[in-house]
């Protein structure tokens, strides 16, 4: 069955997204989050997924070869996830938060949700509350939050976040009033008016 575009965000439904996959060969991406999804959801362990599948779910179809997901406790979501010895899932050597897709090398991300990405960061991961085997993508807001306070704390290596974050203005023609997050939203008005400004 062919994905199609509705108005839900609780499963993969974005068409351009599918096609982008299919085209650039990293539909396994997907798999692997789902089947991520469905290992924690047997367990009852919620999750949001963030990072590049949720930039291409919202409507802004760019390449990502891994899955970013948010979960309340990483080591008890590594453990459930590599549990089964035979895999497809197994952990990552020497890296607690981070597990392979053995089928397709595809890494999972593991982050905690209510802390920050990393030292200087000022938005937390929101809290998933749905533990289901349907992807559950992050809230656009929150989506956009993320992404400029990661660009915001290194701008440099992290420039991509920025272009997700124009793009998705565009592509959504999304509103000046935007309620992203109050620390990062001088930024998010800096870039639509600079938009505006070069219409």
């Amino acid at each position: 069955m062919q994905p199609h575009k509705c108005a839900m965000i609780s499963v993969v439904t974005d068409y351009d997204a599918y096609i982008l996959r299919e085209n650039t060969g990293t539909s396994g991406v997907v798999l692997t989050a789902q089947t991520a999804a469905g290992t924690l959801a047997d367990h009852l362990l919620a999750h949001l997924v963030i990072g590049g599948v949720a930039v291409q779910e919202h409507g802004y179809p760019r390449v990502t070869t891994d899955v970013d997901l948010v979960v309340p406790d990483v080591l008890e979501a590594a453990d459930v996830l590599t549990a089964n010895l035979s895999g497809p899932l197994v952990p990552v050597r020497g890296v607690a938060d981070r597990i392979q897709d053995q089928r397709n090398g595809t890494m999972i991300d593991l982050l905690p949700a209510g802390r920050v990405m990393k030292q200087g960061c000022k938005v937390p991961f929101p809290q998933p509350t749905v533990a289901s085997d349907h992807l559950q993508i992050v809230r656009l807001e929150d989506l956009i939050s993320l992404k400029l306070d990661s660009w915001a704390n290194t701008p440099l290596h992290r420039l991509r976040d920025k272009t997700d974050v124009i793009e998705l203005v565009v592509r959504r023609r999304l509103p000046r009033d935007l309620a992203v997050a109050s620390v990062v939203q001088h930024y998010y008005l800096e870039i639509w008016d600079g938009l505006k400004a070069e219409q």
